[in-house]
């Protein structure tokens, strides 16, 4: 949600929440995104509520040793910013292995 609608619920002015952002005292985790701050409130979070996926995808077969080190980056920025990941799927985009005659 955004921080406006967040500090509404929390019986906090919208002003305050932006104050404590800009301060680095929000209480919860707020990431920016364009000009929204959304806010995501651990507490409140339900942890049965679904499960989390990492998703790796390169776009031929020569490029599957790329493919290690994007799940390793997924799965790093995932616990950087404490999230849980239940499971993690690859993709090889084609069968090809990128010398094809007609490309040439």
């Amino acid at each position: 949600m955004n921080s406006a609608d967040w500090a509404l619920s929390q019986d906090i002015r919208p002003q305050t929440a932006y104050r404590w952002y800009r301060t680095g005292k929000m209480p919860v985790q707020a990431p920016k995104a364009g000009q929204l701050i959304l806010v995501r409130d651990l507490a409140s979070e339900d942890p049965q509520h679904g499960s989390s996926l990492g998703y790796a995808r390169v776009s031929s077969s020569d490029q599957k040793q790329d493919l290690d080190r994007q799940v390793a980056r997924v799965l790093a920025f995932a616990t950087e910013h404490g999230y849980s990941v239940d499971r993690v799927v690859t993709e090889v985009g084609s069968a090809l292995n990128g010398h094809r005659r007609k490309v040439l």
